[in-house]
């Protein structure tokens, strides 16, 4: 892999300890990490994340736009174990007025006065095998209509302090892509190269759950698509022939997200995926799911590399 000569960044050091809220086969540590976002963006722009308001004194949210999650065969996101002593090492970057780029990298503990910096050469280019690195770009959102979750528009907090925040190279941002995977529904639309289509569409269907998927606000929370891609997973999981030992044992190299859209309570969701396995590289495949809602409106799209356990 080429080395990318890009800065280091200063940054935010939290070290934390793996507690059961922040792991196993759940979205818990998507959740968690998503917090720590916030958190990063509260501290460097000057807002209160959590109570912002446009200047209009509506409310208004730091929604997920994209979230990336990389890892490896050592580290992966359902790899934390209880106790765990780790150092997470956050920044976030101009994206203006409407927009923020949050990069965490979640490693094991660092000594004490070790620089918070994040290298932006490691997290781009020669990445660590023994640690996760996250990319979360979140845009201001509020609600368009009383009492619904469709028809989000973007709008800016008061006091949000983002020009003093670095700025990433533009052919690091994940714009292009995600348009991209509105345009076409994909972030493979020509294919996986070195890999053949295995499963074209296993579908799964759900309902938006009132009980335990809505966030403080009503919202369908972020941490919940992980949940669909998970399902989407094991429908094909089970569409294959596979057991639940085999998809417990599954390590995620690579997860990103693109949210396009939100859900009300007890929405009817579909799940389509499809499947590639790598050419050469037993146990290697790359799975792809899109979320889309009764009315054909696209939700989400993601893709997910992972190890089998025949790896």
């Amino acid at each position: 892999m080429t080395t990318i000569e890009l800065d280091k960044v200063p940054a935010l050091r939290r070290d934390v300890q793996v507690m059961p809220s922040m792991c196993g086969h759940n979205p818990a540590l998507y959740a968690r990490i998503g917090d720590w976002t916030w958190d990063t963006v509260g501290a460097l722009c000057g807002v209160n994340v959590p109570r912002a308001r446009s200047v209009s004194g509506a409310p208004t949210y730091l929604s997920f736009f994209y979230y990336r999650l990389r890892g490896s065969d050592l580290a992966h996101p359902h790899g934390l174990e209880f106790g765990d002593e780790l150092t997470v090492t956050s920044a976030s970057f101009d994206f203006g007025s409407e927009a923020v780029h949050t990069l965490h990298r979640i490693g094991p503990r660092e000594p004490d006065g070790t620089p918070p910096l994040i290298d932006l050469g490691e997290f781009y280019g020669e990445r660590r095998d023994d640690c996760l690195y996250v990319e979360n770009m979140n845009r201001w959102v509020s609600r368009s209509m009383e009492g619904s979750n469709q028809g989000l528009e973007v709008a800016s907090p008061d006091g949000f302090r983002h020009w003093d925040l670095p700025r990433l190279p533009g052919d690091l941002s994940p714009r292009r892509d995600c348009g991209a995977a509105r345009k076409t529904r994909s972030f493979h639309p020509e294919g996986v190269p070195g890999a053949t289509l295995a499963v074209v569409d296993s579908v799964e269907s759900f309902t938006v759950d009132v009980a335990s998927e809505l966030n403080g606000v009503g919202l369908l929370y972020f941490a919940s698509f992980f949940a669909y891609v998970d399902r989407a997973l094991l429908r094909l999981w089970r569409d294959m022939g596979r057991d639940n030992d085999s998809f417990l044992a599954k390590k995620v190299l690579d997860l990103r997200v693109c949210y396009f859209g939100n859900a009300d309570a007890g929405q009817r969701l579909e799940a389509s995926t499809r499947l590639w396995q790598h050419t050469g590289r037993a146990g290697r495949e790359t799975a792809e799911v899109v979320i889309r809602d009764g009315n054909d409106r696209l939700l989400a799209v993601a893709a997910v590399e992972l190890l089998t356990a025949s790896a």
